[in-house]
């Protein structure tokens, strides 16, 4: 494989996860501040837990949502040498194939997420500076074997089209 493939951010998809994101977070900031809106019961307590919860994870979500709209990087790089993943907020950076062991699909929450099997999955680990996005790698390789995960999900492009994409290039780097 002698050209390099870029596969860009889909920002309409980005901008309605982000619209969605602040709809929930004004959802839990409702629950903390007016929980008898939404129980009958005298103590408002799950409620305010599931409305902190809520703003929480979905605060976090409105972060990495802007992050990837003001991005100006492509979303991933494929090459003769590897990939350059940027297409999620735990990509695992610049992959290269002869790292990589294998490639295979994994369907997590009915999304089809397609995992790279590494020779050195703790050299992964180690890299990542961020303790946030550390931690879901390392998460990602105790239930699927591999820190190393791509989601086509913010990609112009679908699972079915970019695995090819992938197998043919690390197949042209295995072949050399």
């Amino acid at each position: 494989m002698t050209q390099t493939i870029t596969i860009p951010i889909n920002k309409k998809k980005t901008v309605r996860y982000l619209i969605g994101a602040i709809l929930f977070v004004l959802l839990g900031v409702l629950f903390v501040i007016k929980p008898f809106l939404f129980i009958r019961s005298d103590d408002p307590t799950m409620i305010r837990i599931i409305g902190y919860i809520c703003t929480g994870f979905f605060g976090i979500g409105i972060i990495v949502f802007i992050q990837k709209l003001a991005n100006k990087k492509e979303g991933l790089f494929i090459d003769a040498e590897g990939i350059t993943d940027n297409s999620s907020g735990i990509s695992a950076g610049r992959i290269l194939w002869r790292d990589v062991k294998n490639i295979r699909v994994e369907q997590v929450s009915d999304q089809p997420i397609i995992m790279l099997d590494v020779k050195d999955p703790l050299a992964y680990l180690q890299r990542q500076q961020n303790p946030v996005k550390k931690r879901a790698m390392e998460l990602t390789y105790q239930l699927y074997k591999t820190p190393v995960a791509i989601s086509a999900q913010f990609l112009n492009i679908g699972s079915e089209q970019l695995l090819p994409l992938l197998e043919a290039a690390f197949k042209d780097f295995k072949g050399k």
